[in-house]
């Protein structure tokens, strides 16, 4: 998977921005990573004092291309796209290129990824919050340019994105490195964001619930989409920090309200907050959404296994629903 870079640069202040984003990222890529982010979070406290980032939650599992380096690993170029858009200029058509490229036999590298969400509030709501992305990159030996073994490659894009790669075995080839991914205001990025509506209903009734550390339990991932006018906009999207684990709940909505109760219980206890059924049935595909006709059944049948508060929380999302 590609991950983006994207950055929502505010203005001066806490609640805004005082130093400058692009020292921030590079005094981020100077840093070393340490197990639990210590000097990370060091060199944030000091450089950024007023903020009190904590790190909330670690994302894997995703890659970007690397460059292109000698049989011996020696870089060429960080580039494989632009790098081979030169070289075929210089070698003069395709088919010379190939030939080139036969003789010097380059291996290409990529970049597997970790995404770091730390967060610093300077407010009680939960929007009053920065959101700081911190990627941790190794750069790894990915394929070899040619495959000898599959069908010769056609153009430029054959080279770049094979169907029968030739793998290599992902030796590493330096060591880990931070990479600033985004900042994000969240009060600011509210303001400007397609969904703003739903969110803000979204956090009104977390603060109707009175629970405490939103980002002890959420995490937003960014989205650009287009709007009504064609203009690239940006969505904020809630992501509970537990949702790998909450996947693994199982749903029986034709249990009968004792049992109906014990699921809800048990989702509740395993993302760590009460009501966590209802956040995640309006942010995602972690509760079905069936659940809220059960249960608006269930309270007028005098089945009371559910807050007053959630339980007109019901009333008004299956009269005025949304999600996001």
């Amino acid at each position: 998977m590609q991950n983006r870079v994207l950055a929502v640069v505010p203005s001066e202040g806490v609640q805004h921005f005082g130093p400058s984003v692009d020292e921030l990222a590079e005094g981020i890529a100077r840093l070393p990573p340490r197990p639990h982010h210590t000097t990370l979070l060091s060199y944030l406290s000091t450089y950024w004092p007023e903020a009190q980032f904590q790190h909330r939650f670690t994302r894997s599992g995703w890659f970007r291309s690397g460059g292109v380096r000698h049989q011996d690993g020696t870089l060429i170029s960080q580039n494989i796209e632009s790098w081979l858009e030169t070289s075929l200029r210089q070698s003069g058509d395709f088919e010379q290129l190939l030939m080139d490229l036969e003789a010097l036999q380059p291996l290409v590298t990529r970049f597997n990824g970790v995404t770091h969400f730390f967060t610093a509030s300077y407010g009680n709501a939960p929007e009053a919050c920065w959101q700081l992305e911190v990627e941790e990159l190794q750069e790894v030996m990915d394929r070899h340019l040619l495959n000898p073994a599959a069908t010769e490659p056609l153009d430029v894009s054959d080279l770049t994105d094979p169907l029968h790669p030739a793998t290599l075995d992902g030796q590493p080839v330096g060591f880990p490195v931070y990479r600033l991914g985004s900042l994000i205001n969240l009060h600011l990025a509210l303001a400007i964001a397609v969904n703003a509506p739903s969110l803000q209903r979204f956090f009104n009734e977390w603060s109707e619930s009175r629970l405490p550390d939103f980002h002890h339990h959420w995490f937003f991932q960014r989205q650009e989409v287009q709007n009504h006018y064609g203009v690239q906009a940006l969505r904020l999207l809630p992501q509970a920090i537990k949702a790998d684990a909450l996947r693994e709940h199982s749903w029986d909505l034709n249990a009968n309200a004792t049992e109906m109760a014990d699921q809800l219980r048990s989702f509740d206890k395993t993302a760590g907050f009460f009501g966590a059924w209802y956040f995640c049935m309006v942010t995602g595909n972690l509760v079905p959404k069936a659940l809220a006709e059960r249960l608006q059944h269930d309270w007028i049948n005098n089945y009371r296994y559910i807050s007053e508060r959630q339980s007109l929380w019901i009333h008004k999302w299956l009269h005025q629903p949304y999600s996001l």
